[in-house]
């Protein structure tokens, strides 16, 4: 007799939920052909559109170009960012609903208890096999992402690095949202023992530390800092400005007076002899550090959330 691949809680949970592990298989799957398409599409934009850049760099600015395979490359690079970047949300909601609060329920997770599996292995089982699943899928799309974003024009706008789904979906920090997403589901699942209420709860804690990020993720790393007379040394489109202004001859600076060609910038006193303006910013340098830093803290919220899980469901059921 030959020994089954997985064991029987494995098995279980790929029965009972298999239709939902083929949607995400069949997601993944054509997502993937889109940014293989995409890929070829942005190489075709990039010869198309011809030389571009920012602005000082006496080029025509990308985003004035008027070529349709330049603006839909854009338009379906940034879909594809913000469907890989919010697909956690989805997995938080299902794992809350339907992989935990639902079998609670409904009292299968009982009857599975009774049938030689404790709730431990149970438990473990449903956390394991979807973690590997969707750490799996998540990483192939977002590694055919960045390869289809290299293929295409540079500059495009809302396509900054620092730009929030971007951001996400570039880097390992959606596989900690991924995770984060699934314990947070079981944990919840474990506490309101219902579908919906906790489907609705892990969709509201996960998104809430998404957002939160979203807005902390500029201070989780030390800023640079230029100085610079006239126009020499303005920061460029991938850089990501936090504070920008004047440097009086005193030495005081004043915030929002960045463009020294204006003749009087909104909030500039001009007469002043202002020669010197300033930026505080995240140059593009910065991107694996501020990636690395937030990946860690969502995967150490991941996995309070999973020991929590397991305390819970042990004090519940000893």
């Amino acid at each position: 007799m030959s020994t089954p691949v997985l064991p029987g809680p494995a098995r279980a949970v790929l029965l009972l939920h298999r239709r939902a592990l083929l949607l995400f298989g069949a997601f993944v799957a054509l997502s993937a052909a889109g940014l293989v398409a995409l890929r070829f599409a942005g190489a075709a934009a990039a010869r198309s559109s011809g030389p571009c850049g920012s602005h000082g760099t006496g080029l025509p600015p990308c985003s004035a170009l008027p070529l349709p395979s330049y603006f839909d490359y854009s338009a379906n690079l940034g879909s594809a960012a913000g469907a890989i970047a919010w697909l956690p949300l989805v997995v938080a909601f299902y794992a809350g609903a339907q992989l935990f609060g639902a079998e609670l329920e409904r009292g299968t997770a009982g009857l599975s208890w009774t049938q030689s599996v404790t709730p431990a292995r149970w438990l473990a089982a449903k956390l394991a096999l979807p973690a590997a699943l969707l750490t799996a899928g998540l990483a192939v799309l977002s590694l055919l992402y960045r390869w289809a974003r290299g293929a295409g024009p540079r500059n495009l706008i809302g396509d900054e690095w620092h730009h929030t789904d971007v951001f996400v979906a570039l880097g390992p920090s959606v596989l900690a949202y991924g995770l984060l997403a699934l314990a947070t589901g079981a944990l919840t699942g474990l506490l309101l023992r219902r579908a919906l209420p906790a489907g609705t709860l892990a969709l509201g804690v996960t998104g809430l530390v998404w957002l939160l990020f979203d807005g902390l993720r500029d201070r989780l790393w030390p800023t640079a800092e230029i100085v610079w007379r006239q126009s020499r040394g303005e920061l460029g489109r991938s850089d990501w400005s936090m504070e920008h202004g004047l440097v009086t001859p005193a030495g005081e600076r004043v915030q929002q007076c960045v463009t020294p060609q204006s003749a009087s910038p909104p909030g500039c006193r001009p007469g002043t002899g202002i020669r010197e303006w300033y930026a505080v910013y995240h140059p593009p340098s910065h991107f694996w550090p501020i990636q690395l830093i937030e990946t860690g803290i969502v995967l150490a919220l991941a996995a309070a959330a999973a020991y929590a899980a397991f305390r819970v469901l042990r004090r519940r059921h000893a």
